[in-house]
C-alpha cells in the first residue's frame, strides 16, 4: 500500500474555493484579503523556522538569528503579494536577508 499525501489535493480544493468565490462580486475583496493575510501568516512561520534553522546550521550568530530572520519575514509579505510569496526564489530573498543582517550589525 502506498501513502497518500493530503496536502496536494487541499491544495487544489483551496485554489478551487477561492477562484470560485473569486467571481461572486462583493466577497471578492474580503475572501481575496481573508486568504493573501492566511497565507503571509503561514509563510511567516515557516519561513522564520526554515531561516533560523539554515542559519544556525550556517554558524551565525545565535543571539541575531531570530532578529534577522523575522525582519526578513516581514520585510518580505510587505513587499510581495501571496501569489508572488508562493514562488519566491533564493536570489529574490537574498538582498532582503542581507539587508536585514546589515541592520543588525552582521557583516554582509
Amino acid at each position: 500500500m502506498t501513502r497518500f499525501s493530503a496536502r496536494p489535493v487541499l491544495l487544489f480544493v483551496l485554489s478551487a474555493t477561492v477562484a470560485g468565490l473569486a467571481s461572486c462580486g462583493e466577497g471578492d475583496n474580503s475572501m481575496q484579503k481573508g486568504f493573501e493575510d492566511g497565507f503571509k501568516t503561514q509563510f511567516v512561520e515557516k519561513f522564520g523556522k526554515s531561516c533560523r534553522s539554515a542559519a544556525a546550521g550556517g554558524g551565525a550568530p545565535a543571539d541575531k538569528i531570530a532578529e534577522v530572520c523575522k525582519c526578513a519575514a516581514d520585510a518580505l509579505v510587505k513587499k510581495y503579494s501571496a501569489s508572488e510569496l508562493m514562488s519566491l526564489s533564493p536570489e529574490t530573498a537574498t538582498p532582503v536577508m542581507k539587508e536585514c543582517a546589515a541592520k543588525s550589525g552582521l557583516p554582509v
